[in-house]
């Protein structure tokens, strides 16, 4: 998009992985920015049962970024170019340990966490570790681990259902969590670039619901879920709480939830604000 609205005054060359060096050194990334405690307001994106889709998502979390010059600020380090929200996450399960349908199944489980939530995991009585995505399906196919909070689109391009983990638990209709991600440029890379082609990336991103980098990033993301989901019921199962007991789900992690959200506010963000204002975004755009 920014090539064509620059009559090619920019062209981009794309690669992938998790090379540190090769990171280093690109011009322009995308990442998963809420894995660590570095953003903190941005990390409260990733509470569980909040979001039913990345389409949702991304216009909220844009919003969200124009509204809060504290979400601005806490990410300023990094020129940020666009900002959206992955695709729907679930609780992915291995052969061995079974399918996953009410909380005395996940006790125990060895579980594939994020940092933010690995406290409300462990309300549900599951075991957290953070290993890598390049880890995740020898460890559940070896017995490293019994579970994975993952999203159904790596989940479908690791293969998981063709046997490490063949059961995949939905949360109704919203995500167990969200990544929120990320494209950035380093500032220097930033202050070269002509204004011509600053003011196109502008125009697309990353502030505001109907900026184009949300709307689009958000549509890519959910348009894919078809194939995944359906590639999930053909290798293996999927299976959704039912409502109540995902009802039962919500009253356990409410104490986390509450304590997640007043650690930041004591770090001096408006988290109150933040996530009262996220859940009312989703209402409005859902």
């Amino acid at each position: 998009e920014v090539e064509a609205r620059s009559g090619g005054g920019v062209r981009f060359k794309k690669s992938a992985g998790e090379d540190r060096e090769a990171i280093k050194a690109a011009d322009l990334v995308r990442d998963v920015p809420a894995m660590g405690d570095r953003y903190p307001l941005l990390s409260l994106i990733q509470i569980p049962f909040i979001f039913p889709s990345s389409t949702v998502g991304s216009r909220v979390i844009a919003q969200l970024y124009a509204e809060f010059p504290e979400l601005r600020q806490e990410l300023s380090d990094l020129k940020v170019v666009g900002l959206g929200i992955g695709a729907l996450l679930a609780i992915f399960s291995s052969k061995a340990w079974g399918p996953i349908r009410t909380v005395e199944d996940f006790q125990g489980a060895r579980t594939r966490s994020l940092p933010l939530i690995d406290g409300i995991i462990e309300s549900l009585g599951g075991k957290p570790h953070h290993v890598g995505w390049f880890e995740m399906a020898r460890l559940l196919e070896t017995g490293g681990l019994d579970a994975a909070v993952l999203g159904v689109l790596p989940a479908h391009m690791f293969k998981l259902a063709d046997g490490a983990a063949p059961y995949c638990t939905l949360a109704g209709d919203l995500s167990i969590t969200m990544h929120p991600m990320r494209i950035y440029m380093k500032w220097e890379t930033w202050n070269r670039l002509p204004e011509k082609i600053r003011n196109v990336i502008e125009k697309i991103g990353p502030s505001g619901r109907d900026c184009w980098f949300a709307v689009q990033s958000g549509r890519d993301a959910d348009s894919h879920l078809h194939e995944a989901l359906d590639y999930i019921r053909l290798k293996g199962e999927l299976i959704t709480l039912s409502p109540d007991e995902l009802k039962r789900w919500r009253g356990i992690i409410q104490p986390h939830r509450d304590a997640i959200v007043s650690s930041v506010e004591a770090r001096g963000m408006p988290a109150g604000k933040f996530f009262e204002r996220m859940r009312e975004l989703v209402g409005e755009y859902a």
